[in-house]
């Protein structure tokens, strides 16, 4: 039968090795988790700088701008987050690790892998709506303009006259002649009726005068007759 002192020490060193597990455990998972997630952050990176290089041609006075830089800085604070976890996350562990520390170690990779998966989750969102909008942007920019109107010979602007009103804008047109040209347009036809007034009196003044003459000649003709 074992001693008590030999069941405590047995004990003892079986809880070690356990622990010891546990320990070697948990830290390859803070080391496996900080590989995983640093290619997921230089990606995330990349993007915010073609973002970058997209924008430079973007008018800083677009109504949307404001809160398309908010999202950009957000996703970038994100960024730099993610990249100072994972940066130290491997050398925390073995610190851990090597002080035998269990608890400390769980703690460690408990919230190291929820602060990275929130942190993910938000600058992926920010980034994917900040490329949206660029797409967007540049599909309205690259669009062609609409041609000009092609007028036609008699586009005046103005719209073409309802059924049976061609006579009414004639006579709107007319009247709407500056005031010299109407009486310079008074003033011929006032001419060209005298001159036509006075064609027809000739004749009339010449047919009146015929019998005039005729009678004047007659008694002279008689005389000469008579001698």
């Amino acid at each position: 039968m074992k001693s008590f002192k030999a069941v405590l020490v047995a004990s003892l060193v079986l809880g070690a090795c356990e622990k010891s597990d546990n320990v070697s455990q948990l830290h390859q998972e803070a080391v496996d988790t900080a590989k995983f997630y640093a290619p997921q952050v230089d990606q995330l990176d990349k993007r915010r700088q073609e973002i970058f290089q997209h924008g430079r041609n973007v008018p800083g006075n677009l109504p949307d701008v404001p809160e398309i830089v908010k999202l950009i800085t957000e996703a970038g604070d994100k960024v730099n987050e993610m990249k100072g976890i994972t940066g130290s996350l491997e050398k925390q562990a073995d610190e851990a690790a090597k002080a035998n520390k269990l608890d400390e170690l769980e703690k460690l990779n408990d919230e190291s892998r929820e602060k990275l998966d929130a942190d993910w989750t938000i600058a992926n969102e920010d980034l994917t709506k900040v490329e949206g909008w660029l797409w967007q942007y540049e599909q309205h920019r690259q669009l062609p303009p609409p041609p000009p109107p092609v007028p036609t010979p008699n586009d005046t602007g103005e719209p073409p006259p309802a059924a049976g009103q061609g006579s009414a804008a004639t006579e709107k047109k007319a009247d709407e002649k500056k005031p010299a040209e109407k009486a310079a347009d008074k003033a011929a036809t006032e001419k060209a009726d005298k001159k036509g007034g006075d064609k027809a009196a000739a004749p009339k003044a010449e047919k009146a005068a015929a019998p005039k003459a005729d009678k004047a000649a007659a008694p002279k003709a008689a005389g000469s007759a008579a001698k």
